[in-house]
């Protein structure tokens, strides 16, 4: 005979407090319950995008929804990297990611030194460096086709007040990429300068009061104070300017240039504008925005391990 077992007995009373086991189970979840809303928009907005485009770059499609997609394989990497535009694109990204290193990460540093030993007097100087970072990039990029106009243009008319001659920067092969660049620079030097002067506003003023005591010069408190003490500024900077230098200059040449004269200006992003969205060859756009991908990656990592060894942080 089965011994009863009495419902109020399996019942716990009114007012009991959860099990420590299960209370410990619920404190687990809580924080992947306060993360889900972040996964689960990187999950729709960054991963499945990326997974869904590496598809697509295995694929025949021109954005016809009556053509179904043909499997083609790496068919597209092969014709991106036999293309001539691929050269002048890889190329040119090259040009613009090394010469975007003195221009946009060491630059900034003398002028943010000024600017940071001017201490409240400098509010004015870092409102004027900030300000073109307000500006669209669409505007900056109108702006400066009108100033660089080749027969009114405001440089064409100072050229000829001082008796020179100024050249057609946007049809000359050899000066179109130069000019591209600086106007991206003169666009967020301002920005990387703030940045920079972040981080010296963090350098305790007593290291800077003992080396002056010491009798160092500027040179020797830039040298051997400043400088390591801005590496971790420095490496973000360098990593970001590296991955959005690429980026920075699409506008500019989508506007001023259209990738010409000759190829002369144009970089990987513009060549997976003009795949995707200008022949409508979306397996080569794919592609191309896979191989931006595994480029920027590569040259991330490689910066990270190189340059963070010898980022010296404050105690």
């Amino acid at each position: 005979m089965k011994p009863s077992v009495s419902l109020a007995a399996t019942v716990p009373p009114l007012g009991a407090t959860t099990p420590p086991a299960r209370r410990g189970r619920q404190w687990h979840l809580a924080p992947f319950l306060y993360l889900a809303p972040m996964i689960v928009l990187l999950a729709a907005f960054t991963y499945w995008p990326l997974l869904h485009t590496i598809y697509l770059s295995f694929v025949q499609w021109n954005m016809n929804p009556d053509q179904p997609m043909r499997w083609v394989g790496t068919a597209n990497y092969r014709g991106i990297f036999n293309s001539p535009l691929f050269d002048a694109a890889f190329r040119n990204t090259l040009i613009y990611i090394i010469a975007s290193i003195p221009l946009k990460v060491l630059l900034p540093i003398p002028i943010a030194i000024f600017v940071w030993t001017l201490g409240t007097r400098g509010q004015v100087y870092r409102a004027l460096l900030f300000l073109p970072t307000l500006f669209s990039f669409t505007v900056v990029a109108v702006v400066f086709l009108w100033m660089l106009n080749p027969i009114g243009g405001h440089f064409v008319q100072i050229a000829r007040l001082l008796g020179g001659q100024w050249p057609n920067v946007l049809t000359d092969p050899d000066l179109a990429i130069w000019t591209i660049l600086l106007i991206s620079t003169w666009k967020v030097i301002g920005f990387n300068t703030l940045l920079y002067v972040a981080g010296l506003a963090s350098i305790n003023r007593d290291y800077v009061e003992a080396m002056r005591l010491d009798g160092a010069s500027d040179w020797r408190l830039v040298r051997h104070l400043l400088w390591p003490l801005l590496t971790p500024t420095t490496l973000f900077v360098l990593i970001s300017t590296v991955i959005f230098a690429i980026q920075q200059v699409f506008t500019p040449i989508d506007i001023m240039t259209e990738g010409g004269p000759q190829n002369g200006t144009t970089n990987l992003f513009y060549m997976v504008y003009q795949y995707a969205f200008r022949t409508f060859n979306v397996g080569f756009g794919a592609a191309g925005t896979v191989i931006i991908f595994a480029f920027l990656l590569a040259i991330t990592l490689l910066k990270m391990r190189t340059l963070d060894r010898h980022v010296q942080y404050q105690q």
